[in-house]
C-alpha cells in the first residue's frame, strides 16, 4: 500500500513537472504573442483597478453630499402648538424619515447671527422675520422628491401650516442624475477592456494549439487523456493572466501611495470624508488588489477554455 501510495505521488510530480515544462515551453515558443498578452492584461487591469479606486471614491463623495440633502419645511408664523405638533408626528411617523429637528423662530435668528456675523446684512433686520421650520433627513434621500410632494394639498398649495418647503430640487436631481451616470460609464469601459483582455489570450493560446497541432495528434495516438492535453493550455493562459495581474497591482500600488492617497487626503481633510478607498477605514484598496489578482488568472483561464473548446477536438 505504501508503495503504491509513492508511485502515485512520484506519478503526480511528474506530471506537474511536465505541465509546467510544457507551459514555459509554448511560451518560449509564442514569446512575443506571451509577452503582448500579459502586458495588455497588465494594463487593462490595472486601469480597471484604478478605475475601481475612482468610482468608488466618487461614490464615497456622492454618499456623503446625500446624507447631508434635507427637507426644510418653514412653517407659518401663526401655527398653533397643536398643529406644528401633529405635522412633527406625521412626519416621524413616514418610513422614509430618519430624524426630523424642529427649528424655532429664535434657533432661526441665532443661527442666521452666528453665520453672518460682522455683516452689513444683521443692520438690517428689526426684530425676528425668520420662520420656524423642520429639518427632515431621509434615511433614502433618492425619495425626496416623493416626502415633498406631501406637504402640497390636490390644488398644488400647501397643506395647513407650511409656509413653504425647499431641498433644492435641481441640484438633488442633478446629483442623483450623476450617481447614474458615472455607474454607468464605468461599468461599460470595464467590460469593454474585460472583453479585449479575453480576445487576445484567446488568439495567443489558439496560435500555440496551431504551433503544437502535430503533436497534440501524436499524444492522442498513443492514449493521452483529454485532460492530459489540456492542462498545459490552461496553466498558459492562467500564467499569462495571473502575471499580468501581479504586475496590474504593483502599478496601482506605486500609483495609490504617490498620486491617489493626496487626493483623498485632501478631499478627506475638506469634506471630512471617511469612506475612501486608500485612507478610508474599510481597505477597500486591498479587496480591489485581490479582486485584480482573481481577475487576471480567472481570465487566463476562461480564455484559455475557450480557445480549447473551439480548436481542440479532444
Amino acid at each position: 500500500y505504501k508503495g503504491s501510495e509513492e508511485g502515485s505521488i512520484r506519478r503526480l510530480m511528474v506530471r506537474t513537472r511536465y505541465f509546467f515544462s510544457e507551459t514555459f515551453t509554448s511560451l518560449r515558443r509564442n514569446f512575443i504573442m506571451g509577452f503582448t498578452a500579459i502586458t495588455t492584461v497588465a494594463i487593462t487591469l490595472f486601469i480597471v483597478g484604478f478605475f475601481a479606486i475612482i468610482v468608488y471614491d466618487i461614490q464615497g463623495i456622492i454618499r456623503s453630499v446625500k446624507s447631508q440633502v434635507e427637507l426644510a419645511v418653514y412653517l407659518e408664523d401663526n401655527i398653533s402648538v397643536e398643529l406644528k405638533d401633529y405635522i412633527e408626528q406625521e412626519v416621524l411617523s413616514w418610513e422614509e424619515t430618519e430624524k426630523v429637528t424642529y427649528v424655532s423662530k429664535d434657533q432661526a435668528l441665532e443661527r442666521f447671527t452666528e453665520e453672518n456675523e460682522g455683516s452689513d446684512i444683521l443692520k438690517e433686520i428689526q426684530g425676528n422675520p425668520l420662520p420656524a421650520s423642520f429639518e427632515i433627513t431621509l434615511n433614502n434621500p433618492e425619495k425626496i422628491d416623493q416626502v415633498a410632494l406631501r406637504f402640497y394639498d390636490k390644488d398644488g398649495n400647501y397643506i395647513e401650516g407650511v409656509n413653504d418647503v425647499i431641498y433644492g430640487r435641481e441640484y438633488v436631481n442633478t446629483l442623483f442624475s450623476v450617481t447614474a451616470i458615472v455607474g454607468s460609464i464605468a461599468f461599460l469601459i470595464i467590460i469593454v477592456l474585460l472583453l479585449a483582455t479575453i480576445v487576445l489570450i484567446f488568439n495567443t493560446i489558439r496560435l500555440s494549439i496551431y504551433a503544437r497541432r502535430k503533436e497534440i495528434e501524436v499524444m492522442k495516438l498513443v492514449g493521452a487523456t483529454n485532460w492530459f492535453v489540456r492542462i498545459p493550455f490552461l496553466f498558459e493562459g492562467f500564467f499569462e493572466g495571473f502575471t499580468g495581474s501581479v504586475i496590474s497591482v504593483i502599478l496601482l500600488y506605486f500609483l495609490g501611495n504617490f498620486l491617489l492617497i493626496r487626493g483623498e487626503r485632501v478631499i478627506a481633510d475638506t469634506m471630512r470624508i471617511k469612506d475612501l478607498a486608500i485612507v478610508g477605514s474599510s481597505n477597500v484598496v486591498l479587496y480591489v488588489y485581490a479582486g485584480v489578482v482573481v481577475l487576471g488568472g480567472l481570465i487566463g483561464i476562461i480564455s484559455s477554455g475557450i480557445a480549447l473548446r473551439r480548436y481542440v477536438k479532444v
